[in-house]
Formats: structure tokens, sequence, C-alpha cells
């Protein structure tokens, strides 16, 4: 009786990778530590100058340092997308670090430093387009352009604007008190009710709400899974007009705590505990809004995801 030959025993497979291990590979090289660490040298002195603009007093970018953290979330939260994607250099990524060397360059010999902040947008484009190539910087367009919310606007620019924001707001809450029988009148800034009055200062003008009210709107109307027409009325219409609806509401509640409990008190505790409750506020008009908008336009679904 003959035996049939045993098969041959099969070879051990080296343990592949872990999947995390797998796409950090796929993602980073060594020639991306060293891209990072020439724009940290390049860019230590501008992200000092924005650091500063986050922390000024009054600043109207004290939301700036949730910014970068916001990017770098979507950036882990499509590090799959990402890994799947072939990495493949391109040269357009030249115009765009050329862009912005020009932009560095004029801004700091001009002396107009939102243009220095404003090239790290480009030259973050270009680095990836030359590292990683188009098609994964196209995946990567919101972190990068969100990063905009975080360059503060020069005062010399919004100076103008915050001011017939402010005056606006502050008529606007007047008139509104008359509508319920409080005698107010506004003059300029101040705001007089009988032998006391408010000064309207720059915080309260609604400039910061408005920036960060658009931040907000911004990231909504990418995450919303509703239409392209109801993130651009959610980005455009909805955020601005929430800030200063809001920002109205704000001002006519210290109106009236001023009002009947005097100045002192409406200017202590009761503002600072005001712009939180109108931030809240705002939020939860974007929230509901933005439910609303998912009812009435909801996204189309993909027909290739359709089962």
């Amino acid at each position: 009786m003959t035996q049939e030959p045993h098969a041959p025993a099969a070879s051990a497979q080296p343990a592949a990778p872990g999947a995390a291990t797998a796409w950090i590979r796929s993602l980073f090289e060594v020639k991306d530590l060293v891209v990072v660490a020439l724009l940290v040298i390049i860019y230590r002195n501008v992200a000092h100058d924005i650091h500063r603009g986050w922390t000024l007093v009054d600043s109207y970018y004290s939301h700036g340092f949730l910014i970068p953290f916001v990017c770098l979330f979507f950036v882990w939260r499509d590090r799959k997308v990402l890994a799947a994607l072939p990495r493949k250099p391109s040269a357009w990524g030249y115009p765009w670090v050329a862009a912005a060397a020009l932009m560095l360059f004029v801004g700091d010999f001009l002396g107009f430093g939102v243009l220095t902040h404003m090239s790290l947008i480009p030259m973050i484009t270009g680095a990836l387009l030359l590292t990683h190539g188009a098609a994964r910087t196209r995946t990567l367009w919101f972190p990068i352009a969100f990063l905009f919310f975080m360059i503060p606007i020069p005062a010399s620019i919004t100076q103008s604007f915050a001011l017939k924001l402010k005056l606006v707001a502050t008529e606007s809450a007047v008139q509104l008190a008359n509508l319920f029988t409080l005698p107010m009148v506004r003059e300029g800034s101040y705001v007089h009710f009988g032998d006391d009055f408010l000064l309207v200062g720059e915080v309260c003008g609604g400039l910061r709400s408005l920036i960060a009210l658009l931040a907000l709107g911004a990231l909504m109307a990418y995450i919303s899974k509703t239409r392209w027409l109801a993130r651009v009325f959610l980005f455009l219409v909805a955020a601005p007009v929430v800030a200063i609806l809001t920002n109205i509401l704000r001002i006519f509640s210290l109106c009236v705590v001023g009002y009947f409990y005097g100045s002192t008190v409406a200017a202590g505790t009761f503002h600072d505990v005001s712009g939180i409750l109108i931030f809240l506020i705002a939020f939860i008009c974007f929230f509901s809004l933005e439910g609303l908008l998912r009812k009435i336009l909801p996204a189309r679904e993909n027909p290739e995801t359709a089962p």
C-alpha cells in the first residue's frame, strides 16, 4: 500500500503590521518631517504674531486657539481615506509655494502682517502637493481652508465695520426697548435712561460673535447632511443673521437690567454672564436651523452607495 506524499508545510508568513502602523507609514515619511521642520523655522515669527493676536485684550479672535485642533480632528477623521489614496507628489505645489513666498516677502517688506499670516495657507497647500499629491491635498481642502478663521484681521481693517455694526446693534436694541415702553435714547455708543446710562463697548459691538459664528457656520456647512444650497445658506446667511440678532438681544438685556437695577449691575457680572448665554443661544439656533434644513433639503443619496 503506497503512501501519498505529504504536502509541503506552508512557510510561516511574517506578521502583517497593525492597521495603525500601516496607515501611519503610508501617510508619513522622513521628508514630511523635514518639511514640517522647515515650516516651523520659516513661520515661527508668524506663529508668534498670530498667537499675540489671539491673546490681546478684547481680541476678536479669542476662539483662534480652537481652530488648529478642529483642523487636526478632520485630518485624523479622514486618515483611512488618505491612506487609501495614492501618494503622487505633484509639481503643481511649486506655484503655491512661490505665491506663499511672495506674500511672505511683500507682507514683511511693507509691514502688512496679515499678508504674511495669510501666506501660511498657500504654503501648507503647496507643501502637501509636493509631498503627497493632488488627491490627498484635495481631500484635506476643508482643514486647510478652515485655518483662515484663526488669522486675526488687523484693527485698521475692521475698525470702521466694527463701529457701524455696533451702532446698528445698539440702535436696534434701543428701539426694541422703546417697543416695550422702556424710555431709552441712544447717543452714539451711549444709551441713556433716566439719570443713568450705559456705554456699549467694542466687545459688545458684535464683531467678535460675528467672526466666531462665521467659523461655526463654515464648520456646520461642511459636516451638514444637507444639499449644497442649504450649506451655503448656513454659512453666508444664517451665521451673520444669528450673530447680529443675538448681539442685539444681548445689548437689549443689558439695557433692561441697567434700566431696572442700574448701570453698575448691568456692566458687572451680568455683562460677562450675558456673553456666555448669548453664545449658547446662538449655538442652539444654529443646530436647530441645521436640523430643520436637514428635513427640508436632505442630502441626495449617492447612487453608487445606494442598495
